[in-house]
């Protein structure tokens, strides 16, 4: 992929203005109105960056699936530590969408550990603000899967919803810092955020290791992942959620 040029965005604070209007009320404040133009620049180029960089690794992940067709196997060699811990976990996976990598291997081997497994279920279109549900599913048994609108196998909605306390998150790319890159619709993002204010959850990214960037571009609502695994490797990111 090459390297990436860090590009952390915050947008700027603006305390102790009201009204139903933001604009009026920049345009009479000069101050205001270079840091709201700010804003706005950050914002075009962070979509840009990230636009750019998806396409990348979308060719990246493509490639890796080609060239390693037995990575889904290898993930339960590198997760070690994982499987440890999974004795009565309630594990979240995932069934591949296009090039990512299968998590099914390790899922079975998790549950072989006494792990119960479930499936995310995305919002309907129209409903993107909202956030995943899960249900406990077997990934193998395609009487327990529908194809969704955004083309996903996921789980019937008459399965048990249930709240996992292992998420293994999909995604196009990712960093030594945990920050990663999905597919644009931040539905991680939010469960992931709703998930640690109701309790412990390791969010575990999971990866070709040519998804690996140096520095993923983040924005405030970005979630970290507190675990990578890839096919050859495993490792654990610091975080103020999960578990280290």
């Amino acid at each position: 992929v090459g390297t990436v040029v860090p590009v952390i965005w915050h947008p700027p604070g603006y305390p102790g203005r009201t009204g139903t209007s933001y604009l009026p009320t920049v345009l009479a404040d000069p101050p205001a109105f270079f840091a709201f133009v700010s804003f706005l620049v950050g914002l075009a180029t962070m979509i840009e960056v990230k636009s750019e960089l998806r396409s990348a690794l979308i060719a990246a992940r493509a490639k890796a699936q080609i060239d390693e067709p037995d990575a889904g196997e290898a993930l339960v060699h590198s997760a070690a530590q994982i499987l440890s811990r999974a004795v009565t976990a309630i594990v979240a996976g995932y069934i591949p969408f296009k090039t990512e990598i299968d998590p099914r291997p390790l899922m079975r081997a998790l549950a072989a550990q006494g792990a119960s497994l479930c499936l995310p279920r995305t919002p309907p279109k129209g409903q993107s603000s909202d956030g995943l549900t899960f249900h406990l599913c077997d990934p193998d048994n395609l009487d327990h899967l529908e194809k969704s609108e955004w083309g996903v196998m996921e789980p019937k909605t008459h399965l048990p919803e249930v709240r996992p306390n292992v998420v293994l998150v999909p995604l196009l790319g990712f960093d030594h810092f945990g920050n990663r890159l999905g597919q644009g619709q931040g539905h991680y993002d939010r469960t992931l955020e709703a998930l640690r204010v109701t309790g412990t959850v390791l969010a575990v990214g999971v990866a070709f290791a040519a998804q690996e960037v140096t520095r993923i571009p983040i924005e405030p609502h970005d979630q970290r992942l507190d675990w990578i695994i890839t096919p050859t490797k495993a490792y654990p990111i610091p975080t103020l959620g999960g578990i280290e």
